[in-house]
């Protein structure tokens, strides 16, 4: 008899499940890798409170990583005292396979930081966020400085594919979420046709505007109705994300 290949099969382990093959810190501050931009883009609406980028890095298949894990970003130039900056960790928006699902490439969540002066009524560029400014900065062809990947991996469903997920997140806090999301609904991977529980994702945002990768999540619940979930909490509307998970306690 024969068996179908999955179309996106060449980064699994074998059982899929299996975690003897998870990659963990390949790339370290002394001897990091160099990552490629291939696009930047803004994500939120402009009501959004701040600006949001999914950015989208090429690793040419040399810096693998699984659902879950963290990518290190050292950003350029020094500190005050000389020293280069330390290492940033970034959730992974992707799944192993990045969003072009050729396992070359990776994509990273990424809200601007800024800090409102009080005194000044401005933004003080002076207290920003070294790394996510350069992050969301960045132009197609931009080198990265990176380490890792870091971190523990997303392996349900396991030995046992008909087990219930709940995911809870806010914010930027969407992105090992999204990867993992995407390994099981939106790709043909043997995690993905194993499947068969309820996965249930409550994702908080301050407004509608904030709400990232909206789109995509509800494409997927359209999809797969009987295994996909998604509930918003818009903190605009006075509904906090705790609020709504207790809404179906």
């Amino acid at each position: 008899c024969s068996t179908q290949i999955a179309a996106e099969d060449f980064l699994e382990a074998e059982p899929y499940y299996d975690q003897s093959t998870i990659p963990v810190n390949t790339y370290k501050n002394k001897s990091p890798f160099t990552g490629k931009v291939v696009s930047t883009k803004r994500i939120v609406g402009p009501q959004a409170t701040g600006e949001t980028c999914h950015i989208i890095i090429n690793h040419e298949g040399d810096m693998p990583y699984w659902e879950g894990q963290s990518w290190g970003v050292i950003p350029p130039g020094k500190k005050e005292n000389g020293k280069p900056h330390a290492v940033r960790l970034y959730s992974i928006a992707s799944s192993r396979y990045g969003d072009d699902k050729t396992g070359k490439t990776g994509s990273l969540c990424v809200r601007r930081a800024t800090y409102w002066c009080p005194e000044l009524q401005a933004d003080d560029p002076a207290k920003k966020g070294i790394c996510s400014n350069f992050l969301c900065d960045t132009s197609p062809g931009d080198e990265l400085t990176m380490t890792g990947p870091a971190g523990k991996v997303m392996l349900m469903p396991e030995e046992d594919p008909t087990t219930d997920l709940i995911m809870v997140a806010t914010g930027t806090g969407i992105a090992p979420y999204r990867g993992f999301v995407r390994r099981l609904f939106a790709e043909d991977t043997p995690a993905a046709s194993a499947y068969k529980g309820e996965a249930w994702l409550f994702l908080g945002v301050a407004n509608s505007d904030g709400t990232l990768y909206k789109e995509e999540f509800d494409s997927i619940k359209e999809k797969h109705p009987n295994n996909f979930n998604i509930d918003y909490a818009l903190i605009s509307g006075g509904v906090f994300i705790q609020d709504k998970v207790e809404e179906y306690a």
